[in-house]
């Protein structure tokens, strides 16, 4: 039985004397942002369809960047009378300027946003819990909340420092109306949380559990309760279907954008509504949310998803926070240099849920880097982060810039070698069938010199193959397709159960992250400590020859080597 703990409830020290809102009608603004990962700058893509439908139009850019959402936040704020900026984390990883920084600019651009709340994210443990603990104590003037991580058991002295800087729940007086937030950090998505005694060695409670608990406890001294979350849209749907004292959810982790917003039925309450509100990722988007509470009930609400794109001027006391880490970002690596050029666009996302083109690309560059040379390679899919944007025509020419590769792989993660029996790999390809089903049957992987069929249906690989060699294949009836790289496309051999197969993979799910259990007890690893971007960076040297990169002759779509069956 975990003990619950009531902490972090106080508030200020000093309370405002009670206002009296016994049957009036009060409005309150919530702006929530989610998934920021370290897009501080405005930066360049090309919106998809889904952003296109929600006002991100590609004539606008660049996106993002916090002195635009500065602008958007203030701007909103002068329009209502009690108004609170909530983010649902991941504030950190996913640009050039955490690499350098580690987590410092991302969080003195909260304190300068204004944020009242920060859910601590998954990724804020990228660069270590001892940085986060130190980024936190140094710069943050926001409440950092998570009720479901349990620091105090901990030995480690970073993780009695955290305990004292994450709080389970907040309460906040917005000009009388009490607001309680409980807020809900990631446990999927860091190496080993779940287990009792993990990397991290923090404790991870029950989720619906650990939200029934804290909005009990805060109910009787609130007007409303939100629950403020890194889980997942289902998560969220779950906890307002059975969670009798919530009022409203503030989600991320999956990079949605709701416009309209999710009205949930109460399976608990007869005749109460909960509303589920998802702000998408990358700063391309600030939601606000109105809505109307009446003794403690929200009884009305309208939404407004607001894209950030360069039609938003740019505050420029933010500009000048910002200009000194820019100037100091460049002269440490320079993000304008051309690696390569492109004629067309690569997709880290499969047309049919399976392999992806840049996905093919990036393990074939681990596989194939000088010093690797392995039989096959791997590497997670949600570890590309986006596509090589490309000018989405191949009449026209894009230059791919470090700066784009640091976009693209924004983790400094390194390629690790280890050997696995034939029976080791039917179950490491078992796990990507059984965790890609979960997710519509989209790969969770992506490979070189191997093949099989992921069957979504039973959660198995099936006619799982891996190329024996990385060099060229020979030409004969099995393998059509002669050329570089054809020997990691068409040609390989059943598994044999028995037999030893050398790996390449990236050092994160080889020390079981993501739950990649098989690699994580294997004990054959060597990490050589060449990086994956860099290794992607020397392959389109190698494939383009210094001119350009045929991107839509040489990966014009998924070739099949991972085929999902629903």
């Amino acid at each position: 039985m975990i003990a619950f703990v009531a902490v972090g409830l106080a508030g200020c020290p000093e309370q405002p004397a009670p206002v009296d809102l016994t049957g009036v009608d009060v409005r309150l603004t919530l702006l929530h942002t989610s998934d920021i990962h370290s897009r501080v700058l405005p930066y360049a893509m090309i919106p998809q369809l889904t952003d296109r439908n929600l006002g991100l139009l590609e004539d606008n850019g660049p996106f993002g960047g916090a002195a635009r959402m500065k602008t958007v936040l203030d701007r909103e704020r002068g329009k209502s009378s009690r108004a609170l900026h909530l983010d649902s984390g991941d504030v950190f990883q996913g640009a050039p300027i955490f690499n350098v920084f580690k987590g410092e600019v991302e969080i003195r651009m909260h304190g300068f946003l204004g944020t009242d709340a920060v859910v601590a994210g998954n990724h804020e443990f990228d660069a270590g819990a001892r940085n986060y603990a130190t980024q936190l104590e140094k710069w943050s003037t926001f409440r950092t909340l998570a009720a479901n991580y349990d620091f105090a058991s901990a030995d480690e002295t970073w993780n009695s420092r955290l305990d004292g800087l994450i709080d389970p729940t907040a309460i906040f007086d917005v000009d009388g109306l009490k607001v309680g937030v409980v807020g809900m950090g990631n446990l999927s998505s860091i190496t080993s949380i779940e287990d009792a005694d993990n990397s991290m060695d923090v404790f991870a409670r029950d989720t619906l559990s650990t939200v029934l608990h804290y909005t009990a406890l805060l109910k009787p001294q609130v007007d409303v309760v939100i629950v403020l979350t890194h889980l997942s849209l289902d998560n969220d749907i779950e906890i307002a279907q059975l969670d009798p004292n919530v009022d409203i959810v503030l989600g991320g982790h999956l990079h949605v954008a709701l416009d309209p917003v999710k009205v949930v039925p109460s399976e608990v309450v007869p005749g109460k509504d909960v509303v589920v509100c998802h702000a998408g990722a990358f700063a391309k988007y600030i939601q606000r949310l109105d809505v109307v509470v009446r003794d403690g009930r929200v009884v009305a609400h309208t939404n407004e998803l607001i894209p950030i794109d360069a039609r938003i001027p740019e505050n420029a006391e933010m500009v000048d926070v910002l200009e000194d880490y820019e100037r100091e970002l460049n002269d440490s690596i320079d993000l304008r240099r051309v690696v390569a050029t492109t004629n067309d666009r690569l997709m880290r996302f499969g047309t049919n849920g399976g392999d992806s083109p840049l996905g093919n690309l990036v393990a074939e560059a681990m596989q194939y880097r000088a010093g690797i040379e392995t039989d096959f390679a791997l590497t997670n899919s949600l570890g590309i982060r986006t596509d090589v944007q490309g000018p989405g025509s191949g009449e026209d020419l894009h230059d791919i810039t470090v700066e784009e590769l640091f976009n693209v792989l924004p983790f400094d993660n390194t390629i690790t070698t280890m050997f696995l029996s034939g029976a080791e790999v039917q179950t490491l390809f078992d796990y990507v069938s059984l965790r890609s089903a979960g997710r519509g049957c989209g790969s969770q992987a992506q490979i070189a010199s191997a093949r099989f069929t992921m069957d979504c249906a039973n959660e198995v690989a099936v006619d799982v193959t891996v190329g024996g060699s990385w060099d060229l294949c020979e030409q004969d009836s099995d393998c059509s397709e002669v050329g570089e790289i054809c020997s990691a496309r068409r040609c390989g051999r059943a598994v044999n159960p028995t037999e030893s197969y050398e790996l390449a993979t990236n050092n994160y799910i080889a020390a079981g992250g993501s739950g990649f259990e098989v690699l994580g007890n294997n004990t054959t690893q060597e990490d050589s400590g060449i990086s994956m971007r860099d290794a992607v960076e020397f392959y389109m040297l190698q494939i383009s020859e210094g001119g350009v990169v045929p991107l839509n002759d040489v990966y014009p779509a998924g070739d099949g080597r991972i085929s999902p069956r629903f």
